[in-house]
């Protein structure tokens, strides 16, 4: 994995992970638990921030290089968390996001502190259609753009790209294809 340095064993890594809503096996939330479990990690929900919150400052204490990552509004409460840590002058050496939403799309979310050394936003935004969620298609989610004054965040849209030959990166495949695209 090019995320992390070569010189940095599992060890060294404090991995936290954070679902999205709809329980541990909706969306790609499996494919995200297995990344993060293959690093040592651990995996959070959305409402358990302050349980993620204490596990990062835990491992900052014994220097570990933290990694945060959540996928849809596990995406949103990472970037939530990113700036709670920042307001404590936590530091994160990496911030991995996959398609963070909110119920309203072309919503921009801001990093506020500098405290992120590296951060990735994979989102896409590409069609919904009727389907399997009703009106909001199979294709339930748009992601967000994130910004920060600090860094140059590493924006990834696969808006218009596949995941599969004739199958769109969606919101419920997102992961799998951030994962494979590193």
């Amino acid at each position: 994995m090019t995320l992390i340095n070569n010189k940095v064993t599992k060890s060294e890594l404090a991995v936290v992970g954070i679902y999205g809503a709809g329980g541990s096996n909706a969306g790609d939330n499996q494919a995200l638990r297995a990344w993060v479990t293959e690093m040592g990690g651990a995996m959070f929900g959305p409402t358990e921030k302050s349980k993620a919150r204490d596990f990062l400052m835990g491992a900052s204490l014994q220097q570990k290089h933290l990694l945060l990552l959540g996928y849809s509004r596990g995406g949103t409460t990472a970037i939530n968390l990113a700036n709670l840590l920042g307001r404590k002058g936590i530091s994160l050496n990496h911030l991995i996001i996959f398609d963070a939403h909110s119920v309203f799309d072309n919503r921009i979310f801001y990093l506020r502190y500098d405290n992120v050394q590296r951060a990735i936003n994979f989102l896409q935004r590409n069609p919904r259609s009727a389907g399997r969620y009703g009106w909001w298609g199979t294709n339930p989610y748009w992601g967000s753009p994130l910004v920060s004054n600090f860094i140059k965040v590493q924006e990834i849209d696969f808006t218009g790209a596949f995941f599969r030959k004739g199958m769109p990166v969606s919101h419920l495949n997102i992961v799998r294809q951030s994962l494979a695209s590193l």
